[in-house]
């Protein structure tokens, strides 16, 4: 794998960028806080916040040839970025041995030991992914992590009007194929799952007080949904009534609002 280590001395994205584009998988190890993973451009590309951090004495990038670590664990493939604590367990373990590489520790040893050495790093790196992990590396196992990344990440866009399958697959850094084959076996696939979820959150508004001064077609607009008539029969097809008896349904229950608007 090829394992090296530097000790920060640039600000955090762009020296982790770099490294990516090597075609290396980068650990962000430090003291001061936990663990990360980030494993290839697209993966770390797609970040909602990218690491901020300013380099400190001692936080070091430790990296390794990212081929040959898929190799090894090719359920990282399409997994989000991986924290991982570095206080106790194999993390900690870990960040000594970086630390010990990056201070030269191996610098006058014999080829033959440095290469056992190395090994060892590798062993323990792989060790440290899989107990972040929780060793859930069965199929199973890498099913669940990739479904509640990818659920995570619809739940934040689901006000976006061009949210789809396919934008949602190349985020998530898998093909189409592959998203529809996580979410099997549920009503209506993703788009489905999709559409579900903001007309619960519709439903959830429209009983809300706090929205009661939005009117409802800014509701479905405010949670993806472009076209009135679309939103309208989706909607009584999943509550049986339609948005505006559902929010009078509410407006007229003893102790709430008494009156709202359509």
């Amino acid at each position: 794998m090829d394992p090296a280590v530097v000790r920060l001395s640039t600000a955090l994205s762009p020296a982790i960028a770099a490294l990516l584009d090597q075609g290396r998988t980068v650990l962000v190890l430090s003291r001061q806080s936990t663990g990360k993973l980030y494993l290839d451009p697209h993966q770390f590309s797609t970040l909602a916040r990218p690491p901020s951090i300013e380099p400190t004495a001692d936080v070091f990038l430790f990296s390794v040839t990212r081929q040959a670590l898929l190799r090894h664990l090719p359920m990282l493939s399409g997994l989000p970025p991986l924290s991982f604590d570095l206080a106790r367990g194999p993390g900690a373990f870990l960040l000594s041995a970086a630390s010990m590489l990056e201070s030269g520790a191996l610098e006058n040893a014999i080829p033959q030991t440095r290469q056992r050495l190395l090994q060892h790093v590798t062993d323990l790196l792989i060790t440290t992914i899989l107990d972040c992990l929780d060793l859930e590396v069965s199929v199973a196992g890498r099913r669940r992590h990739r479904q509640r990344h990818i659920r995570r990440y619809i739940e934040s866009r689901l006000h976006e009007h061009d949210l789809t399958p396919q934008s949602i697959a190349e985020a998530s850094g898998i093909s189409t194929r592959a998203l529809y084959q996580l979410f099997d076996g549920e009503e209506g696939a993703v788009a489905g799952w999709i559409l579900n979820r903001r007309l619960e959150r519709i439903h959830s508004d429209l009983t809300d007080p706090a929205h009661d001064a939005l009117p409802i077609a800014q509701i479905a607009l405010n949670h993806g949904f472009r076209n009135a008539a679309h939103f309208s029969r989706r909607f009584r097809q999943k509550f049986g009534a339609s948005p505006r008896e559902i929010r009078q349904r509410v407006a007229m229950r003893p102790g709430t609002r008494t009156s709202a608007r359509g």
